[in-house]
């Protein structure tokens, strides 16, 4: 049996270190939820609720918006109001229209098959003024009652890249 020595077992160790490091710096979501549609449509005045325990005050985070739609989704468009409810009660809001189809109509989405997907962002570099539990509400500010064709809308939170 080989007899392994010490400068073996360091440099395994310093490996497997080195492994461990990279992995826990390229994992930079601390948040992520969808809400999913069962009839593939969004009420108008289906607000989206979101809470979101904000412990470092000192970071810069980016705010995602996630959309699964169908291939068939019928304009160009996503038209949504944005609102971040601090704990103090400080509130911020934004509207937002987000392309989802160029202006010869080809989707600007990922399409795979059955359902299409397609990241926006929010905010990049949002440093939260305390910690604690924040809330965020995500309206859809579409003219018709119901849009038709949304699967899924999703809110992810990073942090940025400093």
């Amino acid at each position: 049996m080989k007899k392994r020595n010490t400068s073996d077992i360091i440099k395994f160790l310093g490996i497997l270190l080195l492994f461990l490091f990279v992995i826990s710096c390229t994992n930079k979501k601390i948040f992520e939820q969808y809400h999913k549609f069962d009839n593939l449509s969004w009420n108008r005045f289906n607000y989206l609720k979101f809470e979101v325990p904000i412990e470092n005050t000192a970071a810069g985070y980016d705010i995602f918006l996630t959309v699964r739609h169908l291939p068939d989704y019928p304009y160009p468009n996503l038209d949504i109001n944005f609102t971040i409810f601090i704990p103090s009660g400080e509130m911020r809001t934004a509207d937002y229209s987000f392309e989802i189809k160029d202006k010869e109509g080809k989707m600007l989405s990922e399409c795979l098959g059955d359902y299409c997907d397609i990241k926006f962002s929010l905010r990049k570099g949002f440093r939260f003024s305390e910690p604690g539990i924040v809330k965020f509400e995500i309206e859809n500010k579409m003219t018709k009652l119901e849009t038709p064709g949304i699967i899924e809308v999703g809110l992810i939170i990073e942090k940025s890249k400093e």
